[in-house]
């Protein structure tokens, strides 16, 4: 396993323990953008995108098409 591959399986690691330990999540997210980082560093230029908040219709207060509550 070469080095920008290491780092995006820790990244990872760190995103699910962030979901994983919502007490943590700020320091596991961080965790994981230095991963990101250092992935991007040991290769030049990368952009890498992640959402790690998820939500449903119900807790962003967004009705579902078709339901009328």
């Amino acid at each position: 396993m070469d080095r920008r591959t290491a780092c995006l399986a820790q990244a990872s690691a760190c995103r699910e323990q962030a979901e994983a330990d919502p007490a943590n999540r700020d320091y596991w997210v961080d965790q994981s953008i230095q991963w990101l980082e250092r992935a991007a560093e040991s290769c030049g230029h990368v952009a890498v995108s992640y959402e790690t908040r998820r939500e449903s219709a119900r807790t962003a207060g967004v009705t579902p098409r078709g339901s009328s509550t």
